[in-house]
């Protein structure tokens, strides 16, 4: 144990907003309160609508969690990488990050793929330990970086440390910043949130197929409809369950009706203490995402005890792999998709083995406790190499 740091997490991705960036800021601040430091997540507002949302969230999570949580600007969502990214604006916005900032010892930017909130942290850091984690994969390069390079070198050059959640991230980065040094941290999952069901249920059940992800095209819903459609020709039962929701979801509606499986989709929108719950109930997960980093929806089917079938991509690369189970199959490819399911969906001793497998990949590498005791231990290497004592007697005496 070192002493209790002040740890400013600046991001554009916080709860009420659902994905990657916002769980790996929310368990990664948890855990680290939970060793003793005072951590505040510093992000922005969303539209009106959610204030209430907010304000009843970052009450809960300074309560539950222990840290707290200051906003600041208001965040506009923008197309970015085939998804949707987020930006802050509003009066001031620099001034007040920095006089948050002022009395950090540890300022921690994560999520770095636009030129904002967490650059601008970086940029106007006077703390002692300054880091950053790189959360994205760029297929083909990233404007930001191309047009601003500049702007960002000069807050890659105020970072005591980078650290990546994949060798994929890394990747796409050396064509604007070759010869860096990262260390790669990967997300993490909650262990105790997400969990197994005691036993597999030997009476036939309607196979449930599970998709979670926002409604981006890269995320693949329209590959799983007309996998579904495929399945329903070869006479197979099952249903498919959605967690996610946002602006194309009558489009996805209208391809759901018209590949004839309406009826077999439950559309569940956005979850958040339901999706355990579903997770363990499901027989398996369906990720046709084309485009990813890494693939904290994999990790969540892992520590739930289902099995996986996946687009093969880079980022989910990274998480199937040293004996992690999983069925990869063609990105875009319903055909492809179909097959991997209806492999599963036949096989319950395959599920039972992938789910156990998955089950303890998840607690030996992936559980918050490590990921933030990596962490941690970032900071202390800084702090240390600048003579700073951390000695929790020293600490006393202050």
């Amino acid at each position: 144990m070192i002493r209790p740091l002040r740890i400013a997490m600046v991001t554009e991705y916080a709860y009420p907003v659902l994905g990657g960036i916002s769980e790996h800021v929310h368990f990664l601040s948890r855990e680290l309160a939970h060793r003793g430091h005072d951590v505040t997540v510093v992000t922005s507002r969303q539209h009106r609508k959610y204030r209430n949302d907010e304000d009843s969230i970052d009450r809960a999570h300074a309560h539950d969690a222990g840290y707290r949580t200051v906003r600041i600007g208001r965040s506009l969502p923008v197309i970015s990488n085939g998804s949707i990214a987020r930006v802050s604006a509003g009066p001031a916005l620099k001034r007040r990050l920095a006089r948050v900032q002022a009395p950090m010892d540890v300022v921690h930017a994560q999520g770095l793929a636009a030129p904002f909130l967490p650059l601008w942290s970086l940029r106007s850091s006077k703390a002692l330990c300054t880091v950053g984690t790189f959360h994205t994969y760029f297929d083909g390069g990233h404007i930001a970086y191309k047009v601003l390079h500049q702007y960002v070198a000069t807050a890659f050059g105020n970072m005591d440390r980078k650290i990546a959640v994949s060798r994929a991230c890394i990747d796409s980065l050396e064509q604007y910043f070759p010869n860096e040094d990262f260390d790669i941290v990967p997300n993490g999952i909650d262990i105790d949130f997400f969990s197994p069901r005691e036993t597999l249920s030997e009476t036939q059940e309607t196979p449930r197929i599970l998709f979670v992800g926002r409604f981006d095209p890269r995320n693949g819903l329209g590959t799983l409809i007309d996998a579904a459609r495929i399945l329903v020709d070869r006479g197979i039962d099952f249903r498919v369950q959605v967690i996610g929701d946002g602006p194309a979801r009558p489009m996805y509606e209208r391809h759901a009706r018209r590949a004839g499986v309406w009826d077999r989709i439950e559309w569940l929108g956005l979850l958040n203490e339901e999706r355990p719950e579903i997770y363990r109930n499901a027989t398996v997960l369906a990720a046709p995402c084309t485009l990813a980093s890494f693939g904290v929806v994999l990790l969540e089917g892992f520590a739930s005890g289902i099995p996986i079938v996946c687009a093969d991509n880079i980022g989910f690369r990274q998480v199937i792999r040293d004996g992690a189970p999983g069925e990869f199959v063609n990105g875009d490819d319903p055909t492809a998709l179909a097959d991997g399911l209806t492999k599963v969906l036949a096989d319950r001793q395959l599920q039972r083995d992938w789910g156990a497998r998955g089950r303890m990949i998840a607690e030996t590498r992936y559980s918050w406790s490590i990921v933030a005791e990596r962490v941690e231990a970032i900071y202390r290497e800084v702090l240390e190499g600048k003579g700073v004592d951390l000695s929790l007697d020293f600490a006393a005496q202050q």
